[in-house]
């Protein structure tokens, strides 16, 4: 709610009929309509029943334990440390606001969300059928119940067997503002350094696309943005005339899972499957940037920062609690080893890990999600990205306004300037792309892949669920998709 307190000026809306809202903005508002909807798992326009809350003369104070929905379902029971919340079928959900997402007149009677515990608690009762719809469990975990259970399945029949489609991407996160990582070239052997074909299939099993733009490969955002950039992409050069992308690595990658035994039948036709290409795996010229700038290496091989101090980078990944991450941070972490640059790695909770990427006194490098675009406007990932909002390297003050602490004075310009367009117009989409070259440019976030959303589905009880041959809507449980899988799934009488 407190988007659109921001967004809208106070006392001037109006309603027009049942189906028309007229508001007046407090400034140029390009993304009103989602602020006002819902573009993945909420809206911040919540509507509040009149009748609960006016019973209150502070409304604050009503808790909303049992809140009235317009949802199909309402809350039964729930466990009050949260690990688990019961909702329960109205006997009038035909009169609910999504009860037209049903065809055959089921819906479940009940809907449990529940946290089952770490991954290797969670595999076993899924094995034994206990629930039905997994989040990030890690791809051998899912290769390890399936060969128990035959009623659990994947996205996909081939690989890389997960919906790709998440708005958001993984990736190092780097404070930009705290030395060795101000500099361009340092971040650049960083990423050369890294070997993104042994890190996907050691930490992932090969269950990825990869990609070296700041934007997740969708099948919405490859078009406007992948392929008119593809040409330039493979005609970047850094400042020494290196040509550092590689078009080959989804081809490579396929040779490689095929001489490790994946039987071929799983490997996908189109090797672009695995993403357009990455960055070449190269110590050589990752050797002559660092060496360019000062570095050394001492008789350990390790490299040594131009003040004599031995290098060591400062990751934070995730804990237990995404094992999917935690164990591709660490598979990052090992190749820099591999080349020379040591790694202190620190695993931390949820709560931390978001605290981390918000304050730069935290922060070196961090293992992350962020440029998290919905719809073909990137406005709402990238508006950020403007003068005034670069701290301190020590900074304890929260860096919300530009988690990249990226400084880039043509950004700022293209930013500005696309605040004035049409989100759909071809020139906002021109300069979105002109945004992505300079990320590039810059090595400002070291893109790696769209996120694996591992998710496997139990079908002993239901079936019906999205799968790539039957993609009525995205497969996450965390997203108001999620309802459209609850209206569609149908029991299978066990």
């Amino acid at each position: 709610m407190g988007g659109v307190i921001r967004y809208v000026k106070e006392g001037s809306w109006t309603k027009i009929d049942d189906y028309t809202l007229e508001l007046e903005t407090n400034f140029p508002a390009y993304d009103i309509q989602q602020q006002l909807g819902v573009r993945t798992w909420g809206s911040n326009l919540v509507p509040l029943p009149q009748h609960v809350f006016a019973t209150y003369e502070d409304p604050c104070e009503n808790k909303n334990t049992y809140p009235v929905t317009l949802g199909p379902y309402t809350v039964k029971e729930f466990d009050e440390n949260g690990f688990w919340q019961l909702w329960e079928l109205r006997e009038d959900w035909e009169r609910s606001a999504w009860a037209d997402l049903d065809q055959d007149g089921y819906m479940p009677k009940y809907v449990l969300y529940k946290d089952f515990g770490p991954e290797e608690t969670r595999s076993l009762s899924f094995t034994q059928n206990a629930y039905d719809v997994d989040t990030f469990m890690s791809p051998d975990s899912i290769k390890a119940v399936q060969s128990r259970n035959d009623q659990v399945t994947t996205f996909a029949p081939t690989m890389p067997y997960h919906n790709m489609d998440d708005a958001c991407i993984y990736g190092m996160l780097i404070n930009l503002q705290k030395p060795p990582y101000d500099n361009k070239n340092v971040r650049w052997a960083m990423a050369l350094s890294l070997d993104l074909e042994s890190i996907s299939i050691g930490a992932l099993s090969g269950e990825v696309i990869v990609s070296p733009w700041p934007v997740a490969d969708t099948q919405i955002l490859r078009p406007i943005y992948y392929e008119p950039n593809q040409a330039w992409l493979e005609e970047f050069t850094l400042d020494d005339g290196y040509k550092p992308f590689n078009p080959d690595f989804g081809a490579k990658m396929a040779e490689t899972l095929l001489a490790s035994g994946v039987d071929a039948a799983e490997l996908p036709e189109d090797t672009t499957d695995f993403g357009i290409g990455w960055w070449n795996y190269d110590l050589e010229q990752a050797a002559k940037l660092l060496e360019g700038e000062g570095f050394t290496k001492n008789a350990d091989g390790n490299w040594l920062l131009p003040s004599g101090e031995e290098w060591v980078i400062n990751l934070t990944v995730p804990g237990d609690w995404n094992k999917v991450m935690q164990r591709t941070g660490f598979a990052a972490a090992d190749s820099w080893r591999a080349g020379g640059i040591q790694v202190n790695i620190r695993q931390v909770d949820s709560a931390e890990h978001g605290s981390v990427q918000r304050i730069n006194a935290q922060h070196d490098v961090q293992y992350m999600w962020t440029n998290c675009i919905f719809t073909p406007s990137w406005m709402g990932a990238w508006q950020e990205l403007e003068p005034g909002h670069i701290k301190a390297a020590d900074s304890q003050e929260n860096n919300d306004g530009n988690r990249q602490q990226w400084d880039n004075e043509t950004v700022y310009q293209l930013v500005e300037q696309s605040k004035s367009l049409e989100q759909d117009s071809e020139e906002f989409f021109a300069n979105g792309r002109l945004i992505m070259q300079e990320f590039v440019k810059d090595m400002s976030w070291i893109n790696m892949m769209n996120i694996p959303t591992t998710i496997p589905t139990n079908e002993y009880y239901f079936t019906g669920f999205p799968k790539a041959d039957n993609y009525y809507a995205v497969p996450y449980s965390w997203w108001s998709s999620a309802k459209e899988m609850v209206a569609t799934v149908e029991p299978t009488g066990n």
